[in-house]
């Protein structure tokens, strides 16, 4: 028997504005992740993910490879096919066109990092092309220029940046690696990601609420 692999993955990491943290996820999730990134060629699975408060101050203050480290809440993963991602491309580029002459952007957020990055192995006794469908309660990311640790849980998934798309931080060549997991924080906790030029926990988010956009 045969599956589907892991070819690229799309990975959008963004920070709303103060006071647009309910407006840019209802935008985000009933809108823009769903018509311009999920329905382009070749995805196969996608998931958002959220770093409330409290996650965010688990981070390090020296893990800058994305920026301030007090910003960056809402992360988004796609997994594309093996050879599709050119394709992805050139749609994604057609369909910004119809949705910006139909005034469907969000303009209060910033593209702290999105990015098309390659799969490189995975680990887990789940298989990664079903990490984002297995119901996961969130994700360990971290990333940095080298070859970078990360926690031993069901899924991990390693990227290597292909190129931007949109970044306003230019986090320059790295590895990043996607820890999946039943309970973020627990794990964040027992890991030592000291090292780690960027290390942060994510909880999944709740489709169809607003859960957690207070929590900022």
């Amino acid at each position: 028997m045969t599956g589907v692999e892991i070819g690229t993955a799309i990975v959008s990491y963004i920070e709303p504005e103060p006071g647009y943290e309910r407006a840019f996820n209802e935008w985000y999730e009933r809108d823009h992740f769903p018509a311009t990134v999920l329905a382009g060629p070749g995805v196969f699975g996608g998931a958002r993910f959220v770093a409330t408060r409290a996650c965010k101050q688990l981070r390090s203050s020296s893990a800058t490879l994305f920026g301030d480290v007090a910003r960056g809440s809402y992360l988004a993963v796609a997994w594309v096919l093996p050879g599709r991602q050119a394709e992805w491309d050139a749609w994604v580029a057609r369909e910004m066109e119809t949705i910006v002459a139909a005034g469907r952007m969000f303009p209060h957020r910033e593209h702290i990092q999105t990015a098309v990055y390659a799969f490189t192995a995975a680990t887990g006794d789940v298989p990664a092309p079903m990490a984002l469908a297995h119901g996961f309660g969130g994700v360990v990311a971290t990333a940095g220029p080298g070859p970078v640790a990360a926690p031993a849980t069901p899924a991990v998934v390693r990227l290597e940046l292909d190129r931007p798309i949109l970044s306003s931080c230019d986090p320059g060549p790295h590895e990043l690696v996607l820890a999946f997991c039943h309970d973020p924080v627990a794990t964040f906790h027992a890991s030592d990601l000291a090292a780690a030029g960027f290390a942060s926990p994510f909880v999944a988010t709740v489709p169809g609420t607003d859960t957690y956009t207070e929590e900022l």
